[in-house]
């Protein structure tokens, strides 16, 4: 079966996929999540329009997930990591809960589902950085087949998320990646400017205002091969 554009897009070696989404790609829309005057109204806000948000995009479920996995190699350094970063204590201890939670969230998900890995994509380093040997990254795709997710507790982790996760929800019907980076907002990415332009006016009441100019702006230039 021929596959759709944005699944050919995420097994792409060349596909980079990097924050922040809405500016690093051409067909992508930002909208707010998180609002009002209390901590329970925020939260309660930031769930219902995010909700609101995966139902539009995904009426059937998500067809994938995408993980960002970081490799990190610093073994060679020759002094302790909590030297060489300054970290404390409770900084060490921090860091590793998050390895460790997304350790066990990528193992779960590559025990559970049909996967795929894409490797050794780019970085948000430069090569003269002095890491720039030390850090890989890999894309784990994993699909939904008759399965399926669960779809709530994805996106709940995503909005109260303390581990870094890097995670993207997929459809191959709308041709898009939603990707929740906390309870503030959230970034559609299409693989194609008329996904993008029939998607516009439903996730317009969402709309992030900082950004309501850009994607504005997109929609009217029409298909565009750069931002």
């Amino acid at each position: 079966m021929e596959k759709s554009k944005i699944e050919a897009m995420i097994l792409d070696p060349g596909f980079d996929y990097l924050q922040p989404y809405f500016y690093n790609n051409p067909y992508a829309l930002r909208c707010e999540l998180g609002g009002g005057k209390t901590k329970a109204a925020y939260m309660r806000r930031a769930r219902q329009r995010a909700k609101k948000i995966y139902e539009t995009l995904f009426p059937r479920g998500a067809d994938a997930i995408i993980f960002s996995y970081r490799i990190t190699d610093w073994s060679d350094s020759g002094e302790p990591d909590a030297m060489r970063f300054g970290e404390t204590e409770e900084t060490i201890r921090l860091r590793l809960r998050r390895e460790t939670q997304a350790l066990r969230f990528l193992s779960e998900c590559m025990m559970k589902y049909r996967h795929v890995s894409v490797k050794g994509l780019k970085t948000d380093l430069e090569p003269d950085d002095p890491d720039w040997d030390s850090v890989r990254r890999n894309r784990i795709v994993c699909y939904a087949d008759d399965g399926g997710f669960d779809d709530r507790k994805l996106m709940e982790h995503q909005l109260v998320r303390d581990d870094g996760r890097e995670l993207g929800l997929v459809s191959f019907d709308n041709e898009c990646i939603l990707s929740v980076y906390d309870d503030r907002g959230c970034d559609a990415v299409f693989a194609t400017y008329e996904k993008m332009a029939a998607f516009y006016p439903l996730l317009e009441p969402f709309f992030l205002d900082y950004d309501r100019a850009e994607m504005k702006n997109r929609l009217a230039k029409g298909s565009v091969t750069s931002v």
